[in-house]
């Protein structure tokens, strides 16, 4: 008896102890994410035609236009994070509809009657990584810095040109921003880009005479995260779980192969000065417009790295980037003539012009999702797309010659040289041939769009001292080059799973 009442005594001593709270677990930020993000922007865009053209008697001088730029933006996110103590780390890709846009109504020649001109951008994406800090008792805030690539569609119009030329315009883009966990799963964001999309000759405001648009934007977002894949907790554990599945999980590998692009490259000419003869200056412009064909192929290589989630044992989806050296390069040339009038009557002088251009790609990357079925445990097969950039460049040179007395030969040429960004689409295999190695064969179709640039121009003086009683003729020349064209290569992957 004595032995339960202290029993009971024990009891009831202990039911009056304080009981001491069990800490919350601290919250991981490792895993996938998706969501929603909008806000808003504003910005610079600038617009200029090529600058002046020198001839002995007409002097064509231009002005740019410089305006501001404002509008909302709305898309989608996807990342992941991986998290290392306090230290969280991952990579971002976003797409947004925007209507930044902005005009001004001082754009052209200084000469001739100001008139409006605008740029608008209709869609903004990025890729960037991620780098931040946990912050808070129950690690629930997340302090980041963050940059990368920007990609956006760039449309420019102006009062003389033919409409609205477009642009797909690489760049890059920095910011930071804090995220803070909320309900189970979600999170909340509120961030800070500066877009930087550079400089680049979008379209002709009129035959001959390129436009070249600039544009730079700071966004201000919010948006809202689910974390894929938890329950039961704001944010996943710091500790991932193992992966499942033979192909599931990260890759890393090397690859190379053939690349070509399109052969066509177009040049216009178009006439600024006409005091002479009225078919001299069309007949120059006429010389100078034409279309060069350049076959070219060359050696492409570089590195990848990708991770698969495999959703059944037969079906498989995952994404890929991959950056590439290229050999790629062609050069064209091609001649014509064109009658012109002289003291003797029309059609008694010829001119006689000469025109090579050329083209290259210097790299090419990509940024793909990928969707593959499992044909057996080892052969996997896959459809495959999305972003591609690249590093593309074109020059043109014109010269004009001519049998006539006393008319000297002239000479234009100009260059063009950007990081561009368009799409790409393919198929390939990949097999699984030993441990964690695999092999592939791909096939990608890229296009990294249509580049405008101006090329200058030149004018002839059948002046006084040259053919007396014609005066001056002169003309400016743009030329037009896409970069699109094919890669086939093999690649080899270790995988980390």
């Amino acid at each position: 008896m004595a032995s339960i009442l202290a029993a009971a005594a024990s009891a009831a001593a202990a039911a009056d102890l304080p009981v001491k709270a069990i800490p919350p677990v601290p919250l991981g930020w490792a895993g996938s994410y998706g969501g929603i993000v909008g806000g808003f922007g504003t910005g610079q865009s600038s617009q200029s035609d090529p600058g002046s053209v020198p001839l002995p008697q007409a002097i064509l001088i231009f002005a740019d236009g410089r305006y501001s730029l404002s509008g909302g933006l709305l898309g989608g996110t996807l990342g992941y994070n991986w998290q290392r103590g306090g230290w969280v780390y991952g990579i971002e890709g976003d797409f947004s509809w925007t209507n930044l846009s902005g005009w001004s109504g001082i754009c052209g020649a200084v000469t001739a009657t100001p008139r409006p001109c605008g740029t608008n951008l209709q869609a903004l994406g990025t890729f960037r990584g991620r780098l931040g800090y946990v912050a808070g008792a129950n690690n629930d805030w997340l302090f980041y810095a963050t940059g990368g690539v920007a990609v956006g569609d760039l449309r420019a119009w102006d009062a003389l040109g033919p409409g609205v030329g477009q642009d797909w315009r690489a760049g890059w883009t920095l910011g930071v921003g804090v995220e803070k966990a909320l309900a189970p799963n979600w999170t909340a964001k509120l961030e800070y880009l500066h877009v930087d999309l550079g400089t680049g000759q979008v379209f002709n405001v009129s035959p001959g005479v390129a436009e070249s648009v600039s544009l730079t934007t700071d966004i201000i977002r919010a948006g809202v995260n689910y974390r894929l894949g938890t329950s039961g907790s704001a944010l996943r554990p710091v500790a991932n779980a193992p992966m499942q599945g033979g192909w599931s999980g990260w890759y890393f590998g090397v690859n190379a192969g053939y690349v070509d692009g399109a052969t066509r490259m177009d040049t216009d000419g178009a006439v600024i000065a006409s005091s002479t003869s009225p078919g001299t200056a069309p007949a120059m412009a006429a010389a100078a417009t034409g279309t060069l064909s350049a076959g070219n192929g060359g050696f492409v290589g570089g590195a990848q790295a990708g991770y698969n989630f495999q959703a059944s044992p037969a079906f498989l989806a995952g994404f890929e980037i991959d950056i590439q050296g290229s050999s790629l390069r062609g050069t064209a040339s091609g001649a014509g003539t064109a009658p012109v009038a002289t003291v003797f009557g029309p059609g008694t002088g010829t001119f006689t012009t000469s025109i090579t251009a050329s083209r290259g790609l210097d790299y090419i990357g990509t940024v793909r999702g990928r969707l593959g079925a499992t044909v057996t445990q080892n052969l996997l097969v896959y459809l495959t797309g999305g972003l591609a950039y690249g590093g593309v460049k074109s020059s043109t040179s014109i010269t004009q010659t001519t049998a006539i007395a006393g008319v000297p030969s002239v000479s234009t040429s100009g260059a063009f040289s950007a990081n561009r960004a368009g799409y790409t689409v393919g198929a390939g295999g990949e097999w699984m041939f030993l441990g964690k190695w695999s092999i592939k064969g791909e096939y990608l179709y890229y296009d990294l769009g249509t580049a405008y640039y101006g090329t200058g121009g030149y004018g002839v003086d059948e002046g006084p001292t040259n053919l007396p009683g014609f005066g001056v003729a002169g003309i400016g020349t743009s030329t037009r080059v896409r970069f699109n064209g094919n890669i086939a290569r093999v690649g080899l992957n270790y995988h980390l799973n």
